[in-house]
């Protein structure tokens, strides 16, 4: 409104602006708890393949043991299997740990873009309400606004690095 302090908004802008924002946020909530559930269900296979294997080298052993003319060399054997079961059971669970912790940078990347997006979306609306200058917008000014909501090539890319 001219000569007042009250400034008039697109409404129909506004609420789309905020449904967006609506939706990123909790598609990237959903994404993170997926990502977390992977983790975890990795780590358990990890887990539980490692204890398979030491069950393994240690039936192996026992066995190995049992027979008297080479209670030696089984002896040997049998240490020999359950450290490289402990080495593969390490290993494992090293790689789903490293697997995890890219997930979730990248997920942090992703969230920090979102949040940055979200504020980007905050202060154009924040300026779009503070009183106009009277002076009009010099022509080479142009602004542009990232989408708040990531596009489908995002989503692909993403996808394709998980």
């Amino acid at each position: 409104m001219p000569f007042s302090p009250s400034l008039m908004v697109n409404s129909e802008e506004c609420l789309r602006l905020i449904d967006q924002m609506r939706i990123s946020i909790p598609s990237a909530i959903k994404e993170s708890e997926r990502m977390i559930t992977e983790r975890d269900r990795i780590l358990s296979d990890a887990q539980a393949r490692a204890e398979q294997i030491i069950a393994h080298a240690e039936q192996q052993a026992i066995q190995i043991v049992s027979e008297d003319a080479i209670t030696d060399r089984a002896r040997e054997e049998a240490e020999r299997i359950i450290a490289h079961g402990h080495a593969e059971a390490i290993r494992l669970v090293d790689e789903a740990e490293v697997y995890a912790l890219d997930v979730l940078y990248r997920l942090r990347d992703k969230l920090n873009n979102s949040l940055h997006q979200a504020e980007n979306g905050i202060q154009a609306i924040e300026a779009s309400q503070a009183p106009q200058e009277q002076t009009p917008p010099r022509e080479e000014e142009e602004f542009e606004f990232a989408p708040a909501i990531p596009s489908d090539e995002d989503d692909e890319e993403f996808q394709e690095e998980t």
